[in-house]
């Protein structure tokens, strides 16, 4: 894919130019690429993915919907360094887990507690009820966001909540994620800890 100034001397073209190319912009970014007639092969393994693409994207907007939560995903983006967006970030969690547990739980915020700990909110993907998922989940811990160490890898689900034990003192800013499956759970929060 050719990234252009102006493409075809026009600062904001797009779309498709006499059958053999399209003009447009990818994050931002104007592109010229060579223009290719789709494919709909509708074979059972697409059908499959299209659906569990279907129910991430129906997980990302009903369910893990609080503002904290979206901005824990975009801290996640940036400290992966790519061009990812967090709605990227989030459905790479959730596609990863949903088509072995469609009824796997993901945060829906954190916040600081007594004791120098934090409690996720958990809610189940399909239906936004409490989490309830069972097994232990991982807490990745650290003092920025790209530095992040495993810090307990035995935290369970109580009441809807995940809570990480203590993590440092008083007034102190930690970035805090939790993953289980090989697959982040939440975003990575920026959370000053509270005695």
């Amino acid at each position: 894919m050719a990234i252009v100034k102006a493409p075809l001397l026009s600062l904001g073209a797009s779309g498709k130019i006499a059958g053999t190319l399209v003009a447009s912009t990818w994050k931002g970014i104007k592109v010229l690429r060579e223009y290719k007639v789709p494919s709909n092969p509708q074979t059972a393994d697409q059908t499959t993915q299209r659906n569990l693409f279907a129910d991430a994207v129906s997980a990302w907007r009903n369910y893990v919907t609080s503002t904290v939560e979206r901005a824990a995903w975009n801290r996640t983006a940036l400290a992966r360094g790519n061009s990812e967006s967090g709605f990227n970030s989030g459905m790479r969690g959730l596609l990863g887990i949903l088509g072995d547990d469609p009824d796997a739980s993901f945060s829906n915020g954190a916040a600081a507690a007594s004791g120098n700990t934090v409690d996720f909110t958990m809610v189940n993907a399909d239906d936004g009820a409490t989490g309830d998922e069972s097994g232990n989940f991982e807490v990745w811990a650290g003092n920025a966001p790209g530095s992040l160490l495993l810090v307990a890898s035995d935290a369970t689900i109580s009441a809807g909540t995940i809570s990480t034990g203590d993590l440092g003192d008083a007034d102190d800013v930690k970035y805090v994620k939790i993953r289980k499956g090989g697959f982040d759970r939440s975003g990575i929060h920026k959370i000053t800890l509270v005695d």
